[in-house]
């Protein structure tokens, strides 16, 4: 029998002596040791994992890598993915491993149309399916600004008579994973002692809300696999981090103020005082099964009721489970041959709908960013929903960005920046929608936003030499908005312009297509091209040429050389030199997503260059500063898709499927794809698999969204000019040639376009010669043209075409494109490579 490493009774001691009393309020004025507690308990679990001989292996073949993926400043590993032939999954996962050791959450759904209902909380649910529960909240030693501390119930499920940890032996476990691949229903097998022990836990909040807010329930079935009678066990260790001792009897267990904390459907479960732990038992013939329900409130609630009964518990899983599957199928669906793709981004907009709290698309969840919504992050977020046909939710999300945008005070010393977005995010909604109900609620303000922007850049338009200065036409100095730490003074911030002047152009556009305003739309296209022309003046006249370096162009100050903390030279190691340059990285990505740059602009070419050839990718994922007193190298999920976007503009199929994969493989943990803003990478994936930590921001709304907008572009694409679409839409513009195998079939249905909702299904009968398609083009609005992609898997070339049963002449043999211009209300196309 192994040891046992880690000995809760004493712990749990321990903590008794360091805190007060258990926290009954989710805003409780306690010390910040509980944060470190809480954080030593779960890395604790961790480090009693045995990982699977292959996780291992994985391990031990990444470390030598290290060092080149550390200072490898043109991304070495990726660029050799790339020689070999189209990256894949399989190619990212191999060259580095993932998080095999992650956790998800468990929570409900809340109407994004009504007030979100407190508390408003997830479940953590772990690796080895523990649940904590009840977060925490209070000041730091070092800060008085509240923020989350730690969960206070913890439930660590044990099994067997030697009480060994659910999950700890690898080569026994599943890991944890979704239901049907994505439900957020969470699932795992262990096997000990003859016994097959499953786990299925969810999350449920009952209508009216009650008091202890979200309810996990967690099934667990126990099958005898062996060929003789067995004794199955399972143990449910409680942990409250207070260090308060818990009490139960017929099947609830309560807190010492007499709050339910957890119930157990078995009225005879026994428990352990001393060891505080609750051990259910029940003898089984060969091939028998049996069951036991548990239900946790996230906060304990005075006066809990007793146990449900099993079938009470059942109906809700039944309940709860066709919720989501049909929440999943209700927008647009995607079905491609590739299992983890389809499971992937059904799992990531249904986890977006439990990180969300009612109106607030809540950026985090846990001890980053918990409460949290950023204007940028969360509103290109909400926009990606409404392109999975989701918008209804993301009008709502959109509505409640607009105080931290166009409120000065609400938005501080980024204001400057973020009023503009509410005016690109409202022009990309209404043209995937055709409703301006969000300009309807907003009106007042996004107009507000629009005249100051013009007053901002005419206010610069002053010279006292005769010459004009590099900023005439520019917005004045302000302090740029990103981090206080890597904004430390009034610069005139090339950034700001762009995402004013992308605004400004987007509202313009917006006025006069809708018909609402169109001569002071017209009015407003003036002013932002006049905007651009003083833009890319001052951008051409600011790049920075030098030895040893790609040229450089300023985004976070124009005046670059001479601003203290960021000049005098570029920066040579984007995630490893100066903290700006980390910010840089991120300023590059937010206004490439903006449209303004096509991708035979020399200035967004020179910008996206120096990205890719001065540290600012390894393995294709955005690198991040490493966190002070750590010796990692860190990633960010969160700021990756412009660069990849303006790649795929400009037809470089190759270096997009290398960043669509690295979402999957390095950002995403393996197996419930949980991503972050910013994560340990570079030498913390070969430890302890990658443990998933609580002190990391997993998962993440605007991560999320991102690698579901790569998809979708991935699939389908709207050509656009400076942000204007030019009526052409891409069909398949960068599935991987595998995905055109023989038998295999592309599937888009319902999906929202400029233009109004397309489908089309692309099947592959390439033994025989000849892909077809089946396109539903859109209605709505009238589109010039679809171009559809068919990518051989041998990249043959199109021998010839039939549309509708008549021979088709244009298309391009060589790249597999169809063009169909509108007109029909559905294509039939059959290519023929023989």
């Amino acid at each position: 029998m192994p040891p046992r490493p880690l000995v809760l009774v004493p712990f749990a001691a321990a903590l008794a002596l360091a805190l007060a009393p258990a926290p009954r309020a989710l805003q409780e004025d306690v010390d910040a040791p509980l944060r470190q507690k809480y954080l030593a308990l779960t890395r604790g679990w961790a480090q009693q994992a045995v990982l699977t001989a292959a996780e291992r292996q994985a391990m031990e073949r990444g470390r030598p890598r290290e060092r080149l993926m550390t200072d490898g400043l043109d991304d070495p590993l990726a660029r050799e993915i790339l020689s070999r032939g189209e990256p894949s999954f399989d190619a990212l996962a191999a060259a580095y491993p993932g998080k095999v050791l992650d956790r998800t959450l468990l929570g409900s759904y809340s109407d994004p149309r009504a007030e979100a209902v407190a508390p408003s909380e997830e479940f953590v649910i772990w690796w080895n399916g523990a649940i904590s529960a009840n977060l925490v909240k209070g000041p730091s030693r070092t800060s008085p600004r509240i923020q989350a501390l730690g969960n206070n119930t913890n439930i660590l499920f044990r099994v067997g008579p030697d009480a060994d940890m659910f999950g700890r032996m690898g080569d026994r476990y599943s890991r944890i994973g979704y239901e049907d691949g994505y439900l957020p229903i969470v699932q795992a097998t262990y096997d000990r002692d003859g016994i097959r022990y499953r786990e299925t836990a969810f999350a449920d909040r009952h209508t009216p809300a009650g008091p202890g807010g979200d309810t996990a329930y967690v099934r667990f079935e126990f099958t005898n696999v062996s060929k003789a009678i067995r004794t199955a066990e399972l143990h449910a260790d409680v942990i409250l981090l207070d260090g308060s001792p818990a009490t139960a009897s017929g099947g609830r267990v309560l807190d010492a103020s007499g709050a339910l904390l957890m119930t157990v459907s078995d009225a005879g479960a026994s428990f352990d005082a001393a060891a505080q732990r609750l051990t259910h038992r029940v003898r089984l013939a060969p091939g028998a099964t049996a069951s036991v329900w548990i239900t946790v409130p996230y906060v304990p609630v005075t006066g809990g009721s007793a146990a449900p009964p099993a079938v009470d518990c059942q109906q809700v899983y039944d309940r709860v489970r066709r919720f989501w599957a049909r929440l999943a199928s209700s927008g647009m669906t995607i079905t491609v041959p590739e299992a983890r793709v389809n499971n992937m981004w059904r799992a990531l907009v249904l986890q977006n709908f439990v990180l969300a709290d009612g109106p607030r698309f809540t950026y985090g969840s846990g001890l980053a960013y918990n409460d949290s919504t950023y204007p940028f992050e969360n509103g290109f977020a909400a926009l990606t929903m409404a392109r999975y046909g989701h918008t209804d939710a993301a009008e709502a999300w959109l509505s409640h960005l607009i105080p931290a945008s166009i409120d000065r005070q609400t938005a501080g010393w980024r204001y400057q920046n973020r009023r503009a977005i509410p005016l690109h995010l409202l022009y990309r909604k209404y043209l995937l929608t055709g409703s301006a109900a969000y300009f309807d609620t907003h009106r007042d303000e996004l107009f507000r936003v629009a005249d100051e922007i013009i007053a901002d850049r005419h206010s610069t338009m002053t010279t006292t030499t005769g010459e004009r200065p590099w900023h005439w036409g520019l917005l004045p100095p302000a302090r740029p908005g990103v981090d206080a730490r890597a904004s430390t003074q009034e610069t005139y911030v090339v950034a700001h312009d762009i995402t004013n002047c992308q605004g400004l152009q987007d509202f313009g556009e917006f006025l006069v297509k809708s018909g609402i305003d169109r001569p002071r739309g017209e009015r407003y296209l003036r002013e932002a091209a006049d905007f651009r022309e003083s833009l890319m003046r001052a951008m051409s006249a600011s790049v920075i040429r030098s030895s040893g370096r790609r040229p450089f162009v300023p985004l976070d100050t124009l005046y670059f050389r001479d601003t203290p903390d960021y000049g005098p030279e570029p920066y040579d190691n984007l995630a490893l030199g100066r903290m700006q340059g980390t910010y840089y990285h991120y300023w590059a990505q937010m206004e490439l997503r903006y449209g303004f740059f096509n991708h035979g602009d020399p200035i967004g070419r020179l910008i996206a260059d120096y990205l890719q050839h001065h540290g600012g990718f390894v393995l294709g994922s955005t690198r991040a500063r490493p966190r002070e007193g750590q010796p990692y190298g860190w990633i960010n999920a969160n700021y990756n898709a412009g660069y990849y976007e303006l790649a795929l503009a400009g037809g470089d199929v190759q270096r997009f499927l290398l960043g669509f994969y690295s979402r999957l493989a390095v950002d995403a943990s393996r197996h419930v794809y949980v991503a972050s803003e910013g994560a340990p990478f570079i030498g913390y994936n070969t430890q302890n698999g990658g443990f998933v930590g609580a002190e990391y921001s997993f998962p993440n709304s605007g991560a999320n969204a991102e690698t579901l907008d790569m998809l979708r572009t991935l699939l389908v694409r709207e050509e656009r000019d400076h942000n204007r679409p030019t009526g052409v839409i891409e069909l398949a513009p960068a599935a991987p040639r595998a995905w055109f195998k023989d038998g295999a079939r592309i599937e888009v249905r319902r999906g929202p376009t400029d233009f109004g909702v397309l489908s089309f299904a692309i099947e592959s009968s390439a033994r025989r010669g000849v892909i077809s398609a089946e396109i539903d083009p859109p209605q709505r609005d009238p589109y010039r043209s679809l171009r559809l992609s068919l990518r051989h898997p041998q990249s043959r070339p199109i021998r010839r075409v039939l549309v509708n049963g008549q021979a088709h002449h244009d298309f391009d043999a060589a790249n597999g494109h169809v063009t169909l211009h509108r007109g029909p209300a559905h294509f039939t196309v059959n290519a023929f490579y023989r």
